[in-house]
């Protein structure tokens, strides 16, 4: 892995074949009963003016195969902070329509309603494909923000492949059909696997109020993290810290992230 080109809201780095740049969409706060203990309990106020730091985050790998956007940002339709995907995808140097397949991670509002732009069209009008987990392609129908983008769905599954080089990891539980990505069998991008580095690295038992399902959320979380140690990949995810790209280790009971760094 090589880091090719780093701004105030991009990372890029070469893979083989492949780049990655991660596509910052800004910061909001959640509030600190987000995070949840097995039995669902909330754990407390964090530090910070009781609340929590989320960062939110696209990822775009390009290569010979095209251009794939794992991922749309939120747009204006969520919390403020958010809704800088067009401003990071200009620091990259990309223009929208530079992208020709999108693939979610997952259908909630932070991760899909920068698919359609401010005027109700595709965001990103050379986009041919919009990669879907068919556990998931309800929720997408049924959102009335995404109808431009309905007649692009195309129905994913584990092992599937969105683009060469990229292939498709189930971990279900944020969502029924939560997917992950492995670039060129040595970067996963996890999407919502975690929300809080802080706590969610040394205790990965800890969830998150918004998982459909907390168990297997979990589940997937312990699987993919160990799998990731045991294989040495590297990690990407909509909600680490910055540049949001990394390694894991263990660490006693858990583990711990490090970021990329230049150096």
């Amino acid at each position: 892995m090589r880091i090719l080109r780093q701004t105030g809201l991009t990372l890029t780095v070469e893979l083989d074949a492949l780049t990655v740049t991660m596509l910052s969409d800004g910061e909001t706060r959640m509030p600190a009963d987000c995070l949840r203990a097995p039995d669902g309990s909330a754990l407390g106020a964090d530090p910070v003016a009781g609340e929590l730091r989320l960062p939110v985050r696209a990822f775009l790998v390009r290569g010979p195969g095209g251009a794939l956007l794992i991922d749309a940002g939120a747009a204006g339709a969520w919390r403020p902070g958010l809704g800088r995907l067009p401003e990071a995808l200009a620091e990259a140097g990309v223009g929208a329509g530079e992208v020709t397949a999108i693939a979610l991670t997952h259908p909630h509002v932070d991760h899909v309603a920068g698919l359609v732009d401010a005027e109700g069209g595709a965001a990103f009008p050379n986009a041919a494909r919009v990669f879907v987990a068919v556990e998931d392609l309800m929720a997408v129908r049924a959102d009335p923000r995404l109808l431009p983008i309905l007649s692009l769905l195309v129905p994913l599954e584990q092992g599937d492949g969105p683009l060469p080089g990229v292939t498709a990891i189930g971990a279900p539980g944020h969502t029924a059909g939560h997917m992950a990505y492995l670039v060129e069998g040595r970067l996963m991008i996890w999407g919502d696997l975690v929300h809080n580095v802080a706590v969610q690295f040394p205790r990965p038992e800890i969830g998150w109020s918004h998982d459909d399902d907390p168990a297997s959320a979990r589940a997937s979380r312990l699987a993919l993290m160990e799998q990731a140690v045991e294989a040495g990949w590297l990690v990407a995810g909509a909600h680490l810290p910055d540049p949001g790209i990394g390694r894991i280790e263990r660490q006693g009971r858990g583990y711990a992230f490090h970021p990329v760094t230049r150096a």
